[in-house]
């Protein structure tokens, strides 16, 4: 429609006919808006491959008792922090899962969880590199746009004083002007925001994951070495 049009057109002159100051900012922000959205599909790829492959291993994991058998099938899902944090733990205490005398099986079973969390810290620090960015420009965008327009309106006042008129002809352009960089803050601070909150929380589900499984494999450890020791 024309009236969309010339609003569109009018925007875009606004950020064209806009003052140094603004100018920067809007480039400040531009390139925050870039980063974020190159992280968030980054992350967007990283934890939808995490998901599929984990519940593929996961699945493996409840369906099958031999741990050796399940060492194999972990490194098959590379993309998995389940199946990774599985794979470290077996490497390392593979030997003494089947050597252990029956007296010793507490202090492996405390060497494997010590194991098991280092792993699983690993795997989380992962998923969650590179968030804090999404973080920082969630609550600095907003603030550096409402610099802009701060700046922008002080700039229109002394315009006003400089002509001697409150005319609205003279006063809204530089007022809309001011308010553009408000505006990008925002688009590039709210999409920032519900990533984060949205990549925070699909880690969270990732961390029961594997507390569940570090949980389970710790049983299955004393449950190997009682019924060999029988």
């Amino acid at each position: 429609m024309p009236t969309d049009a010339s609003t569109t057109t009018g925007f875009l002159n606004l950020i064209i006919g806009s003052g140094p100051v603004a100018r920067i900012v809007l480039v400040l922000l531009l390139l925050f808006s870039i980063v974020c959205w190159a992280v968030i599909l980054d992350r967007w790829r990283m934890f939808a491959k995490a998901q599929k492959q984990s519940n593929r291993f996961l699945n493996a994991f409840h369906g099958q008792d031999d741990l050796h058998q399940l060492s194999h099938a972990a490194r098959h899902f590379p993309d998995s922090p389940a199946a990774n944090v599985y794979v470290s733990v077996y490497t390392k205490f593979a030997k003494l899962l089947y050597t252990v005398a029956p007296g010793d099986v507490s202090p492996l079973t405390e060497m494997v969880f010590r194991e098991l969390n280092r792993a699983g810290q690993v795997q989380l620090a992962r998923f969650q590199k590179r968030l804090t960015l999404l973080a920082t420009a969630a609550s600095v965008c907003p603030f550096l746009g409402l610099f802009g327009t701060v700046w922008g309106i002080m700039s229109s006042f002394l315009n006003i004083s400089a002509k001697g008129s409150t005319n609205i002809v003279v006063v809204a352009p530089g007022i809309a002007e001011a308010l553009i960089t408000t505006i990008a803050g925002l688009a590039v601070a709210i999409p920032a925001m519900v990533a984060y909150n949205y990549f925070i929380s699909r880690s969270r589900n990732i961390e029961l994951e594997l507390e569940d499984m570090g949980t389970t494999f710790l049983s299955r450890v004393q449950l190997q070495r009682h019924n060999e020791n029988v």
